[in-house]
C-alpha cells in the first residue's frame, strides 16, 4: 500500500456541472443533510436532516460513507473494480448504523461519486495543498431519532439449486432448506476434492427470513446482480463479508432477494429462491382386512333321512313330457357309453432309451449306494445294482448272433459314448469298452432307471460289444465272451451324494448413503431384487464348471441405484478361472430395476460380493 501522508482526502459538492463546495476534512467528519449547520446543505425527497457523510474508519487508512436510501454511490478501487450502491442494496450485505443509514466502507486510493438530490460529491486523494487549516468550530449533533422496527412478513419461497457437473443437470430443493458440501455422499453436494472437509454447511435459515452464508476459501463465485456476477473476492475487499480469525469461514446473513452461484473444481451450483414446489401426494396404504377362517355348517344328515320328504313335481304338458324324457335318456346312454370308454382307454407314452436313461441318475440314486445281495449269476436286472468293476485290458471275443467277432468293443464304444454323453455322463470318467476303466460303473447308473437292459443284442447302443460274444444282454458283461472281468466294490451313499451335489451360490449385499440413512431405500428390498439375478449366475456357474471342473472363488459386483430405480456405473469383477463370467454376470446386473423413489436426491452405492463354491 502507498504511504497515505502522500495524498489526503478531497471532497467536492458539484450542482448542474458547477463547484459549490471544496472541502479537505482530514482526520474529521463531513455532514449531509438538509439542515443549514452540515458541511454539504441539500435539500431534496428522502434527504435527511443531516448524516455524517464521511469520517475516519477503526482501522487505519479507511473511511466510513453512509448513504441513505434516497441517495447513491459508486466507488471505483485503485484497481479498477467497481462497486456501484444501488445494485447491492437489496441483498442485505450492508451494515447499517442507529439511524438506519447503510456504511460503506472506502480504502486509501479509492474515489467515487455520491448522488444526493441535485447535487453530486465527487471524493477522492489528491496531493496536499500548502495552506493552513482553518478551525471548525464543533457543530450540534442532531436529534436521534426513534426508528420504529419493521413488521417482518414471512417469506415462502425456499432454497433452490440447479447443479451442473459431470453428471448433466439437475435441479433439487434441499430438505429443511439446508445446503450441505464435502466429500461424503450424503451431502447435498458431494464434490471429491482435497481441499474440502467431509461435510460443510454452506447455507442454512436464520431467524425471519435471513439465510447465513459461511463460505469456505476453497468456494469461489459470486453475487448474481442484475445479470452479472459480483465475485466474492470483492465483496471480502470490502469488507461485507467477514471472518472471525484466519481460516474460519466468511460469514454473510442475507435475505431471500439473493442469488448467485458456488464454483468448486468442475461443479457449479446456482442457488436462489423460489415457491416450493407441489406436494407429491403418497397413495395412503390399504387396510388390512382380517382375514376371519369360516367354518362349515355341520347338518345333521341322519335327522334329514329321517323326516318325511315331499314329491318335487314339474307341470308340463303330455308332448314335452316325451321330450324330456328323450333327451333325459339320450343323456344318460352317452354317460354310460363315454364312461365305460374311457374306463378301459389305457395310454401308452413311447420313450425312447437315451429319455429312460436321462432319468435315472435321479430317479433310482438311492439304490445304488445300497450293498448289493449276494448273487450267483449275474442277470439282466442285477446289472442296475452292480458296484463299480474294474475292466480287463483284453478285446472282445467271438462274435454274438447280432455282432461280428472283433468288432463288438469298437461298435460299442461309439454307441456308448454317444449315449452317454447324450445323458451327462462326461463328468464321471467314462472309458471305452473292453479298455478303460469306468464303462461298468456307468452302466450301473444308466441301468438303475428301473427298465432293464435289452438281452440276447449284444450290438445294441445300451450294451454292444460290451462283451462282444456269448448269449448277448448283461450277461456278456461279465466275461460271458470273454473280453470283460469285473471285481466287485461298494458304492458308498456319501460317493452319490457328492456326484450328485450342485454347486454352491451365495451373495450378501453392502450399501451406504442418504437413501439408506432416510429410509428412502432399505437393504430387504435391496437383497430381494439381486436374488432374481442368482439363478442366472448360479446356471452359467454350473456350465464353467463342465470345462473347468475347479473353478471358484468370489465375483465382486458394484453398482449404483439411480433416484429412477435403475442402475448406472456397473463393474464387475471375475479373478481367474471365473473370467468366463464376465459377459453374463453384467448382462444380468444391467437388467435390475429397484423402481423409483422420488425422495432419493442421489445415487446410492451397492457393493455385491458373489461366492463361487464347486460341488466336493
Amino acid at each position: 500500500m502507498t504511504d497515505n501522508k502522500n495524498k489526503i482526502l478531497a471532497v467536492a459538492a458539484m450542482r448542474d456541472g458547477k463547484v459549490i463546495t471544496k472541502l479537505l476534512p482530514g482526520e474529521k467528519e463531513i455532514t449531509l443533510g438538509s439542515g443549514y449547520n452540515n458541511n454539504i446543505s441539500v435539500e431534496a425527497p428522502g434527504i435527511p436532516d443531516s448524516i455524517i457523510l464521511i469520517k475516519t474508519g477503526e482501522e487505519k487508512g479507511t473511511w466510513d460513507l453512509r448513504l441513505s436510501d434516497a441517495m447513491d454511490a459508486q466507488i471505483t478501487s485503485a484497481n479498477g473494480s467497481k462497486l456501484k450502491f444501488s445494485d447491492l442494496k437489496g441483498l442485505g450485505i450492508f451494515n447499517t448504523d442507529d439511524h438506519g443509514n447503510y456504511v460503506l466502507k472506502v480504502n486509501y486510493g479509492d474515489q467515487g461519486v455520491v448522488t444526493a438530490g441535485p447535487f453530486i460529491i465527487h471524493f477522492g486523494f489528491i496531493d496536499p495543498p500548502k495552506i493552513v487549516e482553518k478551525k471548525v468550530l464543533p457543530k450540534k449533533k442532531p436529534p436521534v431519532k426513534k426508528v420504529e422496527p419493521a413488521v417482518v412478513v414471512p417469506d415462502k419461497r425456499v432454497l433452490k439449486l440447479n447443479i451442473e457437473d459431470v453428471n448433466g443437470r439437475r435441479e433439487i430443493f434441499p430438505n429443511a432448506g439446508i445446503m450441505t458440501i464435502g466429500q461424503a455422499d450424503y451431502n447435498t453436494i458431494c464434490v471429491k476434492t482435497d481441499n474440502l472437509p467431509r461435510i460443510h454447511t454452506l447455507l442454512e435459515p436464520e431467524s425471519g427470513n435471513k439465510y447465513i452464508l459461511r463460505l469456505l476459501p476453497a468456494i469461489k463465485g459470486g453475487v448474481e446482480v442484475k445479470g452479472s456476477v459480483i465475485p466474492f473476492s470483492t465483496l471480502i475487499e470490502r469488507n461485507l463479508l467477514k471472518q472471525e480469525k484466519p481460516g474460519d469461514p466468511f460469514i454473510w446473513v442475507f435475505d431471500r432477494n439473493v442469488s448467485g452461484v458456488f464454483t468448486v473444481g468442475n461443479t457449479e451450483v446456482f442457488f436462489t429462491f423460489a415457491e416450493p414446489p407441489a406436494e407429491i401426494l403418497k397413495p395412503k396404504p390399504k387396510p388390512v382386512v382380517k382375514k376371519v377362517k369360516l367354518r362349515p355348517s355341520v347338518y345333521n344328515w341322519k335327522n334329514f333321512a329321517n323326516r318325511p320328504h315331499e314329491i318335487t313335481a314339474f307341470h308340463a304338458d303330455r308332448k314335452e313330457n316325451s321330450r324330456f324324457k328323450l333327451l333325459l335318456g339320450i343323456g344318460l346312454g352317452a354317460a354310460l357309453l363315454m364312461g365305460a370308454v374311457t374306463d378301459r382307454l389305457i395310454v401308452v407314452v413311447k420313450e425312447s432309451k437315451t429319455q429312460i436313461l436321462r432319468s435315472a441318475p435321479s430317479a433310482r440314486a438311492v439304490q445304488l449306494a445300497e450293498t448289493p445281495p449276494a448273487s450267483a449269476g449275474m442277470g439282466e436286472e442285477i446289472v442296475s445294482d452292480m458296484p463299480v468293476a474294474e475292466i480287463a485290458t483284453s478285446g472282445g471275443g467271438t462274435g454274438g448272433s447280432d455282432a461280428p467277432a472283433g468288432g463288438g468293443a469298437a461298435v460299442g464304444a461309439d454307441a456308448a459314448s454317444d449315449v452317454l454323453s447324450s445323458i451327462g455322463f462326461a463328468a464321471y470318467g467314462t472309458g471305452s469298452a473292453g479298455g478303460g476303466a469306468g464303462f461298468i460303473g456307468d452302466l450301473q447308473s444308466a441301468a438303475s432307471s428301473g427298465t432293464g437292459l435289452a438281452s440276447g443284442q449284444s450290438g445294441q447302443a445300451l450294451i454292444a460289444g460290451a462283451g462282444g460274444g456269448g448269449s448277448g444282454g448283461i450277461g456278456g458283461l461279465a466275461g460271458g465272451g470273454g473280453g470283460v472281468a469285473a471285481t466287485a466294490g461298494t458304492v458308498s451313499s456319501s460317493d452319490m451324494q457328492a456326484a450328485h451335489q450342485a454347486a454352491q451360490v451365495t451373495f450378501s449385499a453392502n450399501a451406504s448413503g442418504e437413501a439408506i440413512d432416510l429410509g428412502y431405500r432399505n437393504m430387504s428390498d435391496i437383497r430381494r431384487k439381486i436374488n432374481i439375478i442368482k439363478m442366472r449366475v448360479q446356471t452359467a456357474y454350473e456350465s464353467l464348471l463342465r470345462g473347468n471342473p475347479g473353478a471358484s472363488g468370489t465375483i465382486t459386483i458394484s453398482f449404483s441405484i439411480t433416484p429412477g430405480g435403475s442402475v448406472t456405473g456397473v463393474s464387475v469383477s471375475c479373478p481367474g478361472s471365473l473370467a468366463g463370467l464376465q459377459g453374463t454376470v453384467t448382462a444380468a446386473v444391467n437388467s435390475l430395476n429397484f423402481g423409483p423413489a422420488p425422495e432419493q436426491t442421489g445415487n446410492l452405492p451397492v457393493t455385491v460380493p458373489f461366492n463361487l463354491v464347486p460341488p466336493q
